[in-house]
Order: structure tokens, then sequence, then C-alpha cells
């Protein structure tokens, strides 16, 4: 009569499951990379907005995780227990989905935080005001007390930063964030808004010239 050997000595067949579903785990990380440095490059335009610059920290952020934890997603793929002489087969096939596991679970604690990161930047993408957009404006009238004396050289024709909240108003005044190289006043080296009357300007979208 055979005797059934423990449970803890039959050889778990799991490992190529577990390695397969490290691969895919892997992959779907790739994924979502590849997707939040598509989106990352095509919002890196210069803009005064500190919750744009929130958002870009949050994508390199969330492609960093992901990157570590495709990393151990891969490691868990190919794991395998280092053999020794005195070894039996169950006890090295245990040891090897202990390692997957421990891998494949620091895989998992990466893609949840890359998880929250995504879902911290949508949030932000959402709630957070939008940026300022580049606009051209042009003077209908060359001279102004305003534009005198914060940016005497102003030229009659430049780009500027508008938000779109405020291009949409009715409002007399339209704020136009200007850098300091058009301004020309070196008071302000980080820029300066300027509040020009809508009677005296023309403005439209800098990518429209």
């Amino acid at each position: 009569m055979k005797s059934t050997p423990p449970a803890s000595l039959i050889p778990d067949s799991s490992g190529p499951h577990r390695r397969a579903h490290a691969r895919f785990l892997a992959a779907l990380l790739c994924t979502a990379a590849l997707a939040v440095a598509v989106w990352l490059a095509l919002n890196t335009g210069e803009d005064v907005s500190g919750a744009t610059r929130t958002q870009l920290f949050l994508a390199l952020a969330s492609i960093a995780l992901l990157l570590i934890g495709i990393t151990f997603y891969l490691a868990a793929s190919i794991a395998t227990a280092r053999s020794i002489s005195s070894d039996l087969e169950v006890d090295r096939a245990a040891r090897t989905i202990r390692r997957i596991r421990s891998l494949s679970g620091f895989g998992a604690v990466f893609a949840i935080a890359a998880v929250m990161a995504i879902a911290g930047l949508g949030a932000l993408r959402i709630l957070a005001p939008p940026a300022e957009r580049p606009v051209s404006v042009q003077f209908s009238e060359v001279t102004g007390r305003v534009q005198l004396e914060y940016c005497p050289s102003l030229p009659s024709s430049f780009e500027a930063l508008a938000k779109p909240t405020d291009l949409a108003s009715s409002s007399t005044l339209l704020p136009v964030w200007v850098a300091s190289r058009v301004c020309g006043n070196p008071s302000f080296q980080h820029g300066v808004w300027l509040y020009l009357n809508r009677s005296t300007i023309t403005v439209a979208d800098a990518d429209d010239r």
C-alpha cells in the first residue's frame, strides 16, 4: 500500500503560472509608463502655472514608480532558487515560489504607489485651474501709461500668457503675463502681469500667427 507524501513535500506546479502572471503585469506597467511618458512629452511647454509644475512632478514620480515595479515583476518572471546539492526538488520549488511571491509583492507595492500618483495627477488635472496659454498681443495705440511705467521697451506687438477664463471674460481689463526680456524692466526678473485695456489691444492665439 502506497503512502501519500505530506502536502509540504508535494512540488508546487504554480511556478510557471506565477511567472507568466508577473510577465503580464510587467507588460501592463510598461504600457502605463509609456502612456504617462507620452502625456509628459506633450505637456512640457513653458508656462508659469504652479499646478502644471505639480502635474509634471507627479507624472515623473509615477513613471519612476512604474519602472521600479516593472523591474520587480521582470525579476519575478525569471526567479529561481539557488541550487544546493543537499536540496530536495520540492524544497527548491518551494523556495522558488517564495521568491516569486516576494518579488511580485514588491512589484505590487510600487505599482499601487504609481497608480495613486496617476490618480493624483488626474484629480489635479481636473480640479486645478487651467494653465495660462500663449497669446499674441498687438496694441492699436503704441503708447500707454501702463506699458511705459512698468515695461519701457514693450513693443507694439508681443507674445504673452493669459488665462483662458480671462480671455473668455468680458471685463474691461485683460491680465497678461509678460516675460522679463519682453518687458525690458530688470526689476521684473521673473516676468510681470500687465492689465491691459481690451479696447486698445488685439489678442489672438500665438499658434495662429
